[in-house]
């Protein structure tokens, strides 16, 4: 094996050896949409939510034909409100298992009456994390592997000796 190689096969060996090992936390996009605001109007989705969480809202007012004013929006469940109203922008909110409504109104008034608005709603559970596998050992004996098979070309590659016959 050639001296690059191995430095090659030690510095790919340390790295993979350094990466940070955790967890991922699996969040899910429950709505993603952009509409229309004719005049005053207000909209509500309903999410069954499965297990404790944290629902994520973000609101904007799209600048195109009218501008949509008093663009607001709330939580609530069957029980009452969660949290309070927001404008445009990103908030969260923590939420329980059962049936989550997300409500949003808002005002276009202008030349044609009509506005544009973008609602993105996530849910990320509390429950316990995604753990990442530990692939470092995997990832090592690719790297072996493929070491092996380049040390293969290269020898396969490399003319034979051939002893010319003799009469």
């Amino acid at each position: 094996m050639r001296l690059g190689q191995l430095f090659a096969a030690v510095g790919l060996g340390v790295g993979a050896w350094l990466l940070p090992l955790g967890s991922a936390s699996a969040g899910t996009v429950m709505y993603d949409s952009a509409g229309f605001i004719q005049g005053q109007q207000s909209f509500v989705e309903a999410f069954n939510i499965t297990s404790p969480g944290t629902l994520t809202i973000s609101l904007s007012s799209v600048s195109w034909l009218d501008p949509v004013t008093d663009l607001n929006a709330f939580v609530s469940t069957s029980s009452g409100v969660i949290g309070s109203t927001m404008g445009p922008g990103t908030e969260s909110t923590n939420v329980a298992p059962g049936t989550i409504y997300v409500h949003w109104f808002g005002d276009a008034s202008g030349a044609y009456d009509l506005g544009v608005y973008g609602l993105k709603v996530t849910f990320q559970p509390t429950a316990s994390p995604v753990p990442l596998p530990t692939s470092v050992l995997l990832l090592l004996s690719g790297f072996a592997f493929l070491l092996i098979w380049m040390r293969r070309r290269e020898v396969a590659s490399c003319p034979a000796y051939v002893a010319s016959p003799t009469n």
